[in-house]
């Protein structure tokens, strides 16, 4: 098989020249054969070898039963990998009891290993019992040492589990990290019974935690509790789900994380484009930046330059938004969030200030959400958690992409999600170089939008300033003609809205396009 190499070109100018960020990295197909295609599940790398838990072998999932999770695409395999070798082992977790078995075989669980101990919290999964759906409320700890060892000489695995139930750990889609000796399940939501997007009659309920949820585990080996449980509480800003959660470190105020994206906000069904800033004793909602090219969870590879405190987030494909027209350079708004190619930096730098950057080349495939990244084991690290830029040679394999979902079309969720599939590929990623420049994504306009989208009779348009500035918004039929100018004139920092009447305009996409500096951005406009 012919290989393929990308190569990726960064350069982030800020403040000071000699700030500047360059490097190349580049994605080259693996020859390992030995990981699984699975997604969604718990994932981790112990005594050099990966392993995977739980999560789904299909694509996408569908919108309504008996398509939506259907039982027979469980990952029930405990699967480790050693990616040196190329060897794999696998075990079957259908010998463990229920209540073991059942969510830790669930999708979208959260899950954090501490040395050689792993806990794996909630997830979405069948409860055989009830013949139906739950998000399970439990906190299940495993050894990875004695699991890994029981795997590979194929060995029972019963024994090794233990399990509490926790009303407040009932929660799939979030993320559970920990600072010091406190666990954060950040974000997230609880969802039970069978999912159906078509239901009005109540076969599932679907509450969002709107918090970030703190607390202590104890654990001598035996005996597993929880306590200290205490909770930060938004309904506008955290109400957030299948979002990526990467570490943050910042110098005046030490480590903590930063969430990025997720769905859905909480008056329209679109995906938040704020990062949140999360500290020990702070929380930070970044309103002055849009994260535009990825909304939904997906590999992410996180870097930092300790001598100028510059952090880079590196998202490789999954679902977005928006994405970047590759002929006109415009951003091109898709409401129905499709997949993408793109992969992007979002930067954050020693001012505090985001920079986000298109890499202008693209993911082989629709590839890399709910994918996992794996750092290479030879990579060095930064605080644990961060690839440590200034460490590394001249060229550094920085890690792997594994799995995740491939689609064969951008909006699979509107046509037949059954055609996406748990891809089978892996990507090992290369950093090499300094390059040349690219353009930063320009952040002026915020939150731009149009809604409601479809629409028959009036669209409300919707976007925030950080200055004053002159704007102009039109409206375009799909040749590029105008149809209207909406408005043309100077508007104060701050949120804006315009009504725009398209009842009298013939049924068909239009294009809303806003203009500011010079810079454009764009909304593909549905009349019906």
């Amino acid at each position: 098989m012919k290989k393929f190499c990308l190569s990726l070109f960064f350069i982030l100018l800020i403040k000071f020249f000699y700030s500047q960020q360059l490097f190349t990295l580049r994605l080259v197909p693996s020859s390992l054969t030995s990981a699984p295609a699975v997604h969604s599940g718990a994932f981790g790398t112990y005594n050099n070898k990966w392993f995977f838990i739980g999560g789904r072998k299909n694509g996408l999932h569908g919108f309504q039963p008996p398509f939506a999770f259907p039982t027979n695409n469980i990952n029930n395999t405990i699967y480790i990998v050693d990616p040196v070798t190329d060897q794999s082992w696998s075990a079957s977790a259908s010998s463990l009891p229920d209540n073991i078995r059942e969510p830790i075989t669930s999708s979208n669980m959260e899950f954090y290993l501490n040395d050689s101990m792993l806990y794996m919290v909630g997830g979405y999964g069948w409860k055989d019992s009830l013949q139906d759906f739950i998000t399970w409320p439990t906190l299940t700890a495993v050894n990875m040492n004695s699991l890994m060892n029981a795997v590979i000489n194929a060995q029972p695995i019963d024994s090794l589990f233990r399990q509490i139930s926790d009303s407040a750990l009932a929660i799939c889609g979030a993320h559970l990290q920990k600072l010091d000796s406190t666990y954060y399940l950040v974000f997230g939501h609880r969802f039970d019974g069978t999912y159906d997007r078509t239901d009005s009659s109540g076969i599932f309920t679907q509450t969002y935690s709107n918090e970030i949820r703190k607390f202590q585990i104890a654990d001598d080996g035996n005996n597993l509790s929880t306590y200290n449980h205490t909770a930060v509480r938004d309904t506008n800003n955290f109400r957030r789900r299948d979002y990526n959660l990467l570490p943050l470190y910042d110098p005046y105020r030490g480590d903590g994380f930063l969430a990025f994206s997720g769905v859905f906000q909480k008056h329209v069904n679109l995906p938040y484009l704020t990062p949140i800033e999360i500290y020990k004793d702070t929380v930070i909602v970044r309103n002055d930046f849009n994260q535009n090219l990825s909304q939904y969870h997906s590999a992410v590879c996180a870097l930092y330059d300790s001598g100028i405190y510059l952090q880079h987030n590196i998202f490789f494909g999954g679902m977005s938004m928006y994405y970047m027209d590759t002929l006109t350079h415009q951003t091109v708004y898709d409401s129905f969030v499709p997949f993408v190619r793109t992969i992007s930096d979002v930067a954050r730098d020693i001012d505090l200030t985001f920079h986000e950057i298109d890499a202008g080349i693209r993911m082989p495939a629709l590839l890399g959400t709910n994918a996992y990244f794996f750092y290479d084991l030879n990579v060095p690290l930064f605080r644990n958690h961060f690839v440590h830029l200034n460490l590394l040679p001249h060229h550094q394999r920085l890690g792997y992409i594994v799995g995740g979902i491939e689609s064969p079309e951008l909006n699979i969720s509107v046509t037949d999600p059954s055609l996406s599939f748990a891809s089978t590929r892996v990507f090992e990623v290369y950093l090499d170089t300094i390059a040349t420049a690219i353009q930063e994504v320009n952040n002026d306009v915020l939150n731009f939008i149009c809604y409601p989208n479809p629409s028959s009779d009036k669209v409300e348009i919707g976007f925030e300033l950080k200055k004053t500035e002159q704007v102009k918004v039109e409206l375009l039929d799909m040749k590029g003609s105008l149809v209207k100018e909406v408005c043309n004139q100077s508007y104060n920092a701050g949120k804006q809205k315009l009504l725009l009447n398209i009842s009298d305009y013939s049924k068909g996409v239009y294009n809303c396009v806003i203009t500011v500096n010079g810079n454009r951005k764009s909304i593909r406009l549905q009349k019906d």
